[in-house]
């Protein structure tokens, strides 16, 4: 209780470096939520593409009907497959026709043919992107290969991974700003308990004459450390609710799934716990490294 009390003495005494400490502390905690938002965003961008993501099979002309409604009773029932929608030819051309109202060149060229130019396909959606490559080899291998003019998935396929590779290498990139910061702050923590330290250096001498281990020296400091910590992150958590509930609004129109307030309070315990330990590890480390330089001397 003593250590505890002492700890407590310290925090109400140093009130200047109390303040500082508590201003890094918060500053920590941002850089650590800018982290978790950052893989989240990418994770959710990665999602909704993913969720958009569709190929289409293209049959020759004068592929019968019967014969394309059975390749697409077979695709809905191939394991990870979601959907599998029928156009035909008629729906075809009235989708393109009411794309192209405002394209009066195509408008006019369309109204002068005499036949209709499109021809039946397939829409295909899995749930996982893994699925379609597995879903074409088996189009590639099947007896029904030689109905089918063309395959969509290569051209969208391209654009996915180009975007997954970018958000892994922009989340490397963060991760490596976020380890960057903790060690700065590790090193400015040192600085501000070792003049914590200084400021309490005849207190210290008292202990070390009336022979004070050095665990209840470093108790009272290591108390003080969790209280800032304690108090800089709960300072830093309500500013960030108050700041995602006034702009709840805007996330979803970056991408629709985007909600940050919904992602802090579904992994409320779990990513402020974990925030929180980083922080107070941090902090624990700094005040020992500066307490073991004092100690020393």
């Amino acid at each position: 209780m003593k250590i505890i009390k002492s700890g407590f003495d310290i925090f109400q005494q140093e009130k200047l470096i109390t303040l500082v400490s508590l201003g890094t502390t918060i500053i920590v905690a941002l850089f650590i939520w800018a982290g978790f938002l950052s893989f989240y965003f990418f994770n959710q961008m990665i999602n909704y593409l993913q969720e958009r993501l569709d190929f289409s099979v293209y049959f020759k002309p004068g592929i019968l009907r019967e014969e394309i409604s059975k390749i697409q009773k077979i695709l809905q029932n191939f394991p990870g497959v979601t959907e599998v929608s029928l156009i035909t030819q008629e729906e075809a051309l009235e989708k393109f026709k009411k794309e192209a109202k405002t394209n009066p060149v195509i408008s006019r060229a369309l109204a002068e043919l005499n036949i209709n130019p499109l021809v039946d396909y397939l829409i295909i959606r899995a749930e996982q992107p893994e699925t379609y490559p597995k879903v074409i080899e088996y189009l590639e291998k099947s007896p029904y290969k030689a109905y089918i003019d063309y395959i969509s998935y290569y051209a969208n396929q391209r654009v996915i991974e180009r975007i997954i590779s970018l958000s892994n290498k922009i989340r490397a990139i963060i991760s490596l700003f976020v380890l960057l910061i903790l060690i700065l702050t590790t090193l400015i923590i040192f600085n501000v308990v070792l003049v914590s330290i200084y400021s309490q250096k005849e207190n210290i001498e008292v202990l070390r004459l009336i022979g004070a281990s050095n665990f209840f020296i470093r108790g009272p400091f290591l108390v003080y450390s969790f209280l800032f910590t304690f108090l800089g992150y709960l300072f830093f958590l309500v500013g960030l609710i108050f700041f995602f509930e006034k702009t709840a609004n805007f996330w979803p129109s970056l991408i629709s799934n985007f909600q940050p307030i919904s992602f802090l309070f579904d992994n409320f315990f779990l990513l402020n716990g974990l925030a929180f330990f980083i922080i107070l590890f941090i902090n624990w480390l700094g005040t020992f490294l500066a307490l073991e330089k004092y100690l020393k001397i």
